[in-house]
């Protein structure tokens, strides 16, 4: 074990055991800090992102450090609602009882972050680990992406509570070495195949797991959508962040009939948002690494010949330019291209034709499932079509991206795309156990003797009748039987009572 990744881990299950982080003082003081942090080292964390990506500030700022703003102070206006014991109903065997749900911590918790937006995927589920109480060992991508890591660790050191936040930079060695320790929660963002090797580093322990990693997202674009609106929006979902965004369009089925009004159309977004050489345009991101663009460039240059847009590799400056790849009618060199191999994570966007949507449906769940799907449609046939006959993580209609910042919606994948969900409420849930909570009075008049052994047939007889399975409109009649009874017995002792609320309002007031 490496000894500095057994010392963080040992000092927050240390900061844990000593109860600090359970209350919601410290919860909120710790959110408060959260929110300082980003105000007071914006500039900092988005000249980092700016020379580790050339991300621009506006996008650094409003994809990243606003939404992480946002669900800070989501978690603070809802947290004494979250932490609240939860009365629930409790069934007719355990009366008289109370029954309750109660959420806690569930205690030093590692978090593991991802270099495409190294902010947000740190700091979003860093957000829902306080509110829940719990201890953090965060790791920050430093050999990705190095001087925003940096800023964020320093940051971390100045404003938050040191003894039970940890935030870390290293290599994939560290990463090793943090899970080999033994954690309450292991939270992980990025691909697939890492999400595999945490998943069975978490086993060893018996560690429970979230794993928001990716995948292909399919948009189709059907023959009744405003193709204007919809080939900005996908334009803009796959070429932010140079296409490095895990929820981004990986590739389109358009219908035959505005197939070619569309590519017209992403042409133009893309020459919108990005002028006529991207490489110049400040708005426009470049690829992590050279690796990761000589990936992608061998996506581009196998189909040079179908490229309609872009094409230009430079592996040295890490660049590609936005480029559209354009199969037509061809679906199976489009599905044995290298570029629907893998997710695709960079601003490469191929393109289908298909005449029928059902056929959309059939190739789309033959596949893996996707973190979410996109139609871009005004027909409720097909849009219900693709909502209720595929799977995926979200689902989007006319829009691509944005519900990842509706705090009442769920975040997270399904089947290879992920492992469980965050954000807003579920944020606290996802770091959170629910315990059952049961209460009963010990008098001896309420331990009824039929639940003991030996059974008697009178016994089985009371058993059988408290435990028989009724529909649940029959506990609705019985409980309106009940208050009809009990407003009879008071009407007819009408003035007995009149009597009784006439002392109890005496002694009351005086």
């Amino acid at each position: 074990s490496d000894p500095a990744a057994a010392s963080e881990a040992a000092a927050v299950r240390g900061a844990f055991r000593s109860g600090v982080t359970r209350p919601a003082s410290w919860r909120r003081r710790q959110l408060t800090a959260l929110l300082a942090m980003l105000r007071d080292g914006r500039e900092a964390l988005l000249e980092g992102m700016r020379i580790d990506m050339n991300r621009d500030h506006a996008t650094g700022y409003f994809m990243e450090l606003n939404m992480v703003e946002h669900a800070a102070q989501h978690a603070l206006d809802h947290l004494d609602e979250w932490m609240a014991l939860k009365t629930v109903a409790t069934n007719l065997v355990n009366v008289p009882g109370s029954s309750a749900l109660k959420s806690e911590p569930f205690g030093a918790v590692l978090i593991v972050g991802c270099w495409n937006y190294p902010l947000l995927l740190a700091l979003d589920p860093l957000v829902g680990a306080i509110a829940a109480g719990n201890a953090v060992v965060l790791k920050v991508p430093s050999d990705m992406v190095p001087r925003t890591s940096k800023a964020l660790v320093e940051l971390c050191k100045r404003y938050l509570d040191t003894k039970a936040i940890k935030c870390l930079g290293g290599d994939v060695k560290m990463n090793q070495a943090l899970l080999k320790e033994r954690w309450d929660k292991i939270f992980y963002t990025g691909s697939t195949n890492v999400g595999r090797i945490v998943y069975q580093a978490a086993a060893e322990h018996l560690t429970p797991v979230t794993l928001e990693m990716g995948g292909k997202s399919p948009t189709i674009v059907g023959k009744t959508s405003n193709i204007d609106v919809a080939a900005k929006r996908i334009a803009w979902g796959r070429f932010t962040n140079a296409g490095q965004t895990c929820v981004s369009p990986d590739h389109v089925f358009v219908h035959q009939d505005v197939a070619d009004k569309f590519i017209q159309k992403i042409k133009q977004a893309v020459t919108e948002f990005y002028g006529e050489d991207a490489r110049s345009s400040e708005f426009y991101c470049r690829m992590i690494n050279q690796r990761h663009t000589t990936r992608v460039g061998a996506m581009v240059t196998e189909h040079k010949d179908k490229v309609c847009h872009g094409g230009a590799v430079d592996v040295s400056g890490r660049y590609i330019e936005p480029t559209v790849i354009m199969f037509g009618s061809d679906w199976k060199e489009f599905e044995a291209s290298k570029a629907m191999a893998e997710e695709i994570f960079g601003p490469v966007l191929p393109v289908a034709v298909y005449s029928d949507y059902r056929s959309v449906i059939d190739f789309v769940n033959k596949h893996e499932k996707p973190l979410s799907l996109y139609v871009f449609s005004n027909d409720k046939n097909e849009t219900d079509a693709f909502l209720h006959e595929t799977s995926s993580g979200a689902y989007g209609v006319n829009e691509v991206v944005t519900y990842l910042s509706n705090h009442e919606l769920p975040f997270g994948g399904v089947g290879h795309s992920g492992v469980g969900r965050y954000h807003g409420r579920f944020s606290f849930d996802c770091f959170s156990h629910l315990k059952a909570v049961m209460q009963r009075p010990d008098a001896t008049i309420f331990d009824i003797p039929a639940r003991y052994p030996p059974y008697s047939s009178w016994k089985v007889a009371l058993l059988g009748a408290v435990q028989a399975v009724r529909p649940a409109w029959h506990f609705k009649l019985l409980r309106y039987a009940t208050l009809g009874l009990v407003f009879l017995v008071l009407w007819g002792n009408r003035k007995q009572v009149a009597t009784w609320l006439h002392w109890l309002i005496d002694l009351t007031l005086g």
